[in-house]
């Protein structure tokens, strides 16, 4: 079936087909694999790198907004405390100019019930004076005579005191309806 010169061309075939194989496999390894797997792990270092950066990124990123979280939460329970106290200020002076005001009234109504009770007191002396004189000239033109002015001064202002005593013993009643 195969003859020795057909079987030593095909072996010299074989031989020559494998050295060049391993010729081409040594050329392409030198040439073509080796940049090629140095580039592939050049590319895998700088992804690997660049995951890591962003990693690091990413962790600081959380970092910073837990801070932010952070700094947000603090300052609104501050800003909470400032708004209670600015709360309870504003009631307090709320409270203190409400009792100054009342103070301010009452003060007031006393003065205003002092003034009233002297001009009271002003006008009836004032009134009484003008009673006796008026009386005084009435009597002595009734009567004809001249009487003596200060009897009949104090016969008026006994007359007046019998007058006021009987009004202070009707009560209050009586010196609202006079003063009406």
């Amino acid at each position: 079936m195969f003859t020795p010169e057909a079987l030593a061309s095909y072996v010299s075939l074989a031989i020559f087909t494998v050295i060049n194989l391993l010729a081409a496999y040594l050329i392409l390894k030198h040439f073509l694999f080796k940049p090629i797997l140095r580039m592939l792990r050049k590319r895998r270092q700088l992804i690997s790198d660049e995951l890591a950066q962003a990693e690091e990124t990413l962790d600081k990123a959380k970092e910073k907004m837990s801070q932010a979280e952070e700094r947000l939460d603090a300052t609104t329970r501050e800003a909470s405390v400032i708004l209670a106290e600015a709360r309870s200020q504003a009631e307090r002076q709320s409270e203190l100019q409400l009792t100054d005001a009342r103070q301010s009234a009452a003060g007031l109504v006393t003065r205003a019930e002092t003034e009233v009770n002297r001009m009271r007191i002003t006008m009836l002396n004032d009134v009484r004076n003008e009673v006796a004189d008026l009386s005084v000239a009435i009597a002595s033109k009734v009567i004809g005579q001249a009487m003596d002015e200060r009897r009949q001064r104090e016969l008026v202002e006994k007359f007046l005191d019998d007058d006021k005593d009987q009004q202070q013993a009707a009560g209050p009643q009586a010196e609202v309806s006079d003063h009406a």
